[in-house]
């Protein structure tokens, strides 16, 4: 656990009205964002974190923490885990006012925080060159305390489900399709287990997601391996597809969060032999930003999800 961020935030200045309609401008205080980094295996240490309401770092620079600044954690070689908020400004252990862990001399700095949400499962987003996908935030290691700027802090932000990305009138009209979709599979008399089964496809969990393992292992624009982290997205939408297609394993791909959010939409669909191909109309800082780039080894297809491919070429890409 030893690494934090901070992000600066300008906050309007605050008038008080003199006698003859002067104002004196006030500061008000700048709130901050950080990264603290729990290695895997500390939960014993996140229990004393919770327990006593405080967080510790070694890291020169946690010596800037304010109270209400808010401090994410990073759990190294996972992902997000939990978003907090500094209750204290930070402070130096004493005899009196001790780290708590057992070793509690590495800790020079502490504070206290409130817990605001742990995510149930780490969310890793992946990373290109050393520097994390979607937060460009550099590789996070333990004995770090970073301050994050006010756009990096947005970006983790989304990963607990406090700051939502814009919607637009695609997102609402597909959500709608899916929904009445939905409602018509609880109405057609399906035994409860295969309504689930096809519900929880929609989700990319269940059924769905177990085949779609069996043949795709890791996204296969950023490599990331890791299935707790990747979306089982289906290539022809489940809200077109028949109740085979629904669950088929040909008619998925596990893909990053925001791989399969450029795929879903049209904005990227791939060749048979596995290379990728981008919309003419995608944004290219969208690119830019989230670190997108072509495999240079791509793997071919299978000829079953060729024929999911062709599909999503046809009534789906954007072009």
């Amino acid at each position: 656990m030893k690494g934090i961020r901070r992000v600066c935030r300008e906050v309007p200045l605050r008038s008080t009205t003199h006698m003859s309609e002067t104002y004196d401008r006030v500061a008000a205080p700048v709130r901050s964002s950080w990264v603290g980094a729990l290695s895997a295996g500390q939960e014993s240490n996140w229990a004393i974190c919770k327990d006593k309401a405080l967080w510790g770092s070694g890291a020169a620079s946690s010596m800037n923490v304010r109270a209400g600044d808010d401090f994410f954690v990073w759990q190294s070689g996972g992902g997000w885990f939990a978003r907090c908020r500094a209750t204290s400004d930070a402070r130096r252990p004493t005899l009196s006012d001790p780290a708590p862990w057992d070793d509690g001399r590495d800790y020079k700095w502490i504070f206290g925080i409130e817990v605001i949400k742990e995510n149930t499962e780490l969310f890793n987003p992946g990373s290109t060159n050393n520097v994390q996908h979607l937060t460009e935030i550099p590789n996070i290691r333990l004995g770090q305390f970073p301050k994050l700027s006010i756009q990096q802090a947005k970006a983790v932000l989304t990963f607990f489900g406090l700051v939502n990305p814009p919607s637009d009138a695609t997102d609402e009209a597909i959500d709608m399709e899916n929904n009445a979709h939905e409602l018509e599979l609880t109405r057609r008399g399906l035994r409860g287990g295969e309504v689930e089964t096809l519900i929880k496809a929609r989700r990319g969990q269940g059924l769905f997601r177990a085949n779609v393992l069996q043949i795709e292992k890791s996204c296969r624009v950023t490599g990331l391996g890791n299935p707790h982290h990747l979306v089982a997205s289906h290539i022809k939408p489940w809200r077109n597809s028949n109740d085979h297609e629904k669950v088929d394993g040909c008619n998925g791909l596990m893909l990053s969060p925001h791989v399969d959010h450029l795929f879903d939409r049209g904005w990227i669909r791939f060749e048979h032999d596995g290379r990728l191909e981008l919309s003419p109309l995608l944004d290219e800082n969208v690119l830019r930003s989230w670190r997108i780039e072509p495999d240079p080894s791509p793997k071919r297809f299978l000829a079953k999800q060729i024929e999911y491919l062709e599909y999503h070429r046809e009534l789906i890409f954007q072009d």
